[in-house]
C-alpha cells in the first residue's frame, strides 16, 4: 500500500478484500495506533506503521441512535453555532451560555419532550409512535431561548435549515462556512441540518463522517478506510464523493477503498486486485499498480478486474485531476466576520452603565429579575473607602462588582457577586486565619434567610462562610439581602478589621515575599522539595525523578534554560525561540506530568508508548502537538530510548518554530 495515495482494492466477492483490509490492517492499526481492543486476523508483519499517526474506517453505520444525533452535531458545526448565539447581546443581557442553546441539556430544550421536538408514545401490540410535542411544536427549546435571534432566525430555525441555506446566513462566519462548505462538497447541500440521524441512509451517514474528517485539522498522515462508499450513489454523487476522497489524498492523507465500481476504480492512484476466485481459490494478490499497468494484465486471464478495466480505460475520456489547493479554500471573503467577534462591537449594558445595571437594572445569571436590594452595593463601598485606600470600582462586569487594591496587580479586596436572584454574595479577601466561621457568624447575627419573611430563598445555606485559600489569603463570604441587615456597628467592625488585613498582607507581600510565595524566591530548591503537594494526599511518584529527566534533557540540549519561578510547574526554553518547548508539573501527587510541545504529525502513539506509565498526544491545539509522559519511578525511564525521542521531538519544535518565525509566541 503506497503512502499518500488514494490505493483501490478489487477483486469478486468472496476473494478476500473485507479480511485483508479490516480483519487485519483495521484491527492491527487501531490496537497499535489507538489501544483499541480488537483482534487482529493471522498476519506475519505490516511495515511503516511510524508513518502513519491514526487509522479511521469511515463506515455506512448510522451517526447516532437517537433524535438527538443529527449532522450538525455529529460535525461539530452545531457547537459553534450554540457559541455564535451566546455571543449575541440579547443572550449576554439574560446570561445565557452555549449550554443554554443545547436541546441536550436543561435550561433552554422544551423539558416536555426533552429536547427531541416529539413525544414517544408506547403501543401495547403496535410499534411505538413519535408524534409532534404539542408544547414546543417540534421546536425543542423554551419560548426564552427562542426569543434570542440571529439575522431574524431562532436556534431552532436554523436546525430546520437545509445546508444550503445555512451557507447563505452564516457565510461571512469562517469557521461555520468551512463545516457546512465541507458537507455541501459532499453532496449533502440537500440535508437539514438538525435531521435524526436514524432517518439518513447509509451512504448519507458515511458522507457526514467524510465531511467531518474534512472539517478537522489534519497532520497529513492519516489512513481511511472505505468499504464500497459508492453503493447506491447517483453518478453525480460519486463524481463529488470522489473529489472528497482524492482532497484527503491532496492534503498527504491514504484513502483505501474496497470497491467493484469501475469509475472508481479507474481514477485510483494504485490498484490491488485479490483472487484469482472467490473462497478458497481467492485471497492472492493477482495484480497491483496503476490502473493503466493493471489493465495490461488482462491478457494472462489471472485478473478479472483487469480484463474489465481495460475496456473503461480503452473508451475513456481522460482528464487530469486539479489538485485540491487549501490556501484557496481558506482564503478569506470580503465581509468575513471571526465568530469570537460576533457581538462584540455592540456596547452592553454593564459596559455602558455598569453602576445602573447593578444598581437598577439587575437581571441573574439566569435572567430572572434580581429581588436583594440594590441599594446595597453604593452603600458599601462607600463605607469600605472610610477605612483604607483601595482602587477605582470596577462595574464593567455582568454578575461582578470589584473592589481592588490600589495597585492592581496586588488583586482584589471585594468581589459583589450580583448574579444570584434573592441574595447578593459579598466576598472578602484578607490575611489567613484573620476570622473565625463561628465566631464571625454569632457577631454579625445574621437572620437566616429562609426566616426573613418576603425572601423566598428556601434553604438553610450558612450566610458567613470563612475558607482558607491557597498562598497567604483567607475569603470570607456573606449573603446579603437587606441593606438595613448591614447598617450595624459589628458589620462596620468586620470591614475595618478585614480592610486593615488586607493592606497588612500587601505589606508582607512586597517586605517578605519568601513567605508567601517561596517558590519566587527558592526556585529550584521549591520544586525539589517535598512541600507544595495538596495536604493529606500521598505523593505516588520518586521524588528524585525530577533531577534524573532534567540531567536527561540537559544532555539532549545543554543550554536548556529552565523557568522555576511559578507554583506547582517548571517550564524550559529552548534558546531562540520565545515559547516554552516543555512544562514539568511538579506538585502533582498522582505523577511527573512532562508536555512537550512539538511538530504536528511528528510521531505517533507507536513511538512512545513504552517510556512513562501514561503517554498522550493531543493534535487539537492550533499551536502544535503536545506530547504526554507521565512517570512513577525509575522503571519507566529508559534512558537511551528517552533521549533518543526527545532529541527528535526537540528538532521538530525547532523546525516548527524556524518556520513560524524568530521571536514567536
Amino acid at each position: 500500500f503506497p503512502l499518500g495515495a488514494m490505493i483501490a482494492v478489487t477483486g469478486v466477492s468472496g476473494s478476500g478484500k473485507s479480511s485483508l483490509i479490516h480483519d487485519i490492517l483495521s484491527n492491527t492499526l487501531a490496537r497499535r495506533l489507538h489501544r483499541a481492543r480488537t483482534t487482529a486476523a493471522a498476519h506475519d508483519d505490516i511495515e511503516g506503521i511510524e508513518q502513519i499517526d491514526k487509522i479511521i474506517n469511515v463506515d455506512q453505520e448510522p451517526i447516532g441512535n437517537s433524535p438527538s444525533s443529527n449532522p450538525a452535531t455529529y460535525t461539530g458545526v452545531f457547537d459553534l453555532m450554540r457559541q455564535l448565539f451566546a455571543q449575541l447581546p440579547e443572550s449576554k443581557v439574560r446570561g445565557y451560555q452555549p449550554a443554554r442553546f443545547s436541546f441536550n441539556k436543561k435550561g433552554g430544550r422544551c423539558e416536555a419532550c426533552e429536547g427531541n421536538g416529539q413525544k414517544k408514545i408506547e403501543m401495547h401490540f403496535l410499534p411505538d409512535v413519535w408524534v409532534e410535542c404539542d408544547v414546543c411544536h417540534g421546536s425543542r427549546y423554551n419560548p426564552e431561548t427562542l426569543a434570542v435571534r440571529y439575522q431574524g432566525k431562532s436556534i431552532a430555525d436554523v436546525l430546520n435549515m437545509r445546508v444550503s441555506e445555512a451557507l447563505e446566513l452564516f457565510g461571512n462566519i469562517p469557521k461555520i462556512r468551512a463545516v457546512l462548505q465541507t458537507l455541501a462538497d459532499v453532496g449533502l447541500d440537500y440535508l437539514h441540518l438538525g435531521q435524526p440521524a436514524p432517518t439518513l441512509s447509509g451512504g448519507e451517514a458515511q458522507r457526514v463522517k467524510l465531511a467531518a474528517e474534512l472539517a478537522r485539522p489534519t497532520t497529513g498522515r492519516t489512513l481511511y478506510l472505505l468499504d464500497e462508499p459508492t453503493t447506491g450513489l447517483h453518478f453525480d454523487d460519486i463524481r463529488k464523493l470522489l473529489d472528497v476522497l482524492n482532497r484527503l489524498v491532496d492534503l498527504g492523507n491514504t484513502v483505501i477503498v474496497v470497491e467493484h465500481n469501475l469509475d472508481v476504480i479507474k481514477t485510483a492512484d494504485w490498484v490491488i486486485d485479490l483472487g484469482p476466485e472467490a473462497g478458497e481459490k481467492g485471497g492472492q494478490v493477482v495484480a497491483y499498480g496503476p490502473p493503466e499497468e493493471v489493465a495490461k494484465k488482462a491478457r494472462n486471464g489471472i485478473s478479472h478486474t483487469a480484463r474489465f478495466l481495460a475496456d473503461v480505460l480503452t473508451a475513456g475520456p481522460y482528464e487530469v485531476r486539479p489538485r485540491f489547493d487549501p490556501t484557496a479554500t481558506n482564503k478569506p471573503h470580503d465581509g468575513d466576520l471571526a465568530l469570537e467577534d460576533v457581538g462584540r462591537d455592540t456596547a452592553l449594558p454593564w459596559e455602558a452603565d455598569g453602576e445602573g445595571w447593578h444598581t437598577r437594572d439587575r437581571i441573574t445569571s439566569k435572567g430572572r429579575p434580581c429581588r436583594w436590594d440594590g441599594e446595597i452595593l453604593p452603600w458599601l463601598i462607600d463605607e469600605i473607602r472610610k477605612y483604607g485606600a483601595f482602587g477605582e470600582t470596577n462595574w464593567k462586569h455582568r454578575t461582578i462588582v470589584e473592589v481592588p487594591a490600589v495597585n492592581k496587580s496586588h488583586g482584589w479586596f471585594l468581589h459583589a457577586m450580583t448574579g444570584f436572584e434573592w441574595v447578593l454574595k459579598l466576598v472578602f479577601r484578607v490575611g489567613r486565619n484573620t476570622f473565625k466561621e463561628s465566631e464571625l457568624e454569632r457577631r454579625l447575627g445574621l437572620q437566616p434567610l429562609d426566616e426573613i419573611p418576603g425572601c423566598q430563598e428556601y434553604n438553610r445555606a450558612r450566610r458567613v462562610e470563612v475558607a482558607n485559600r491557597k498562598g497567604p489569603w483567607q475569603e470570607v463570604a456573606i449573603l446579603a439581602y437587606r441593606q438595613n441587615e448591614l447598617e450595624t456597628p459589628a458589620f462596620r467592625s468586620f470591614l475595618k478589621e478585614s480592610a486593615a488585613s488586607f493592606q497588612a498582607n500587601l505589606k508582607r507581600m512586597q517586605t517578605k515575599p519568601e513567605d508567601l510565595m517561596p517558590w519566587k524566591v527558592n526556585g529550584e530548591r521549591w520544586h525539589l522539595s517535598d512541600k507544595g503537594f495538596p495536604p493529606g494526599r500521598k505523593v505516588r511518584w520518586d521524588r528524585s525523578l525530577l533531577s534524573r529527566l532534567i540531567k536527561i534533557v540537559r544532555e539532549v540540549e545543554p543550554d536548556i534554560e529552565i523557568a522555576w519561578d511559578a507554583r506547582d510547574a517548571i517550564l524550559l526554553y529552548v534558546p531562540g525561540i520565545s515559547r516554552s518547548w516543555a512544562r514539568f508539573r511538579t506538585k502533582d501527587e498522582t505523577g511527573l506530568d512532562c508536555r512537550f510541545l512539538g511538530k504536528p504529525g511528528q510521531l505517533n502513539l507507536s513511538r512512545i508508548e513504552s517510556i512513562g506509565t501514561e503517554q498522550h498526544l493531543d493534535s487539537e491545539r492550533n499551536d502544535g502537538e503536545v506530547m504526554q509522559l507521565v512517570f512513577w519511578n525509575e522503571s519507566h525511564v529508559p534512558v537511551a530510548k528517552l533521549k533518543e525521542l526527545l532529541a527528535e521531538h526537540l528538532r521538530g519544535f525547532r523546525e516548527m518554530n524556524s518556520a513560524i518565525g524568530p521571536g514567536s509566541k
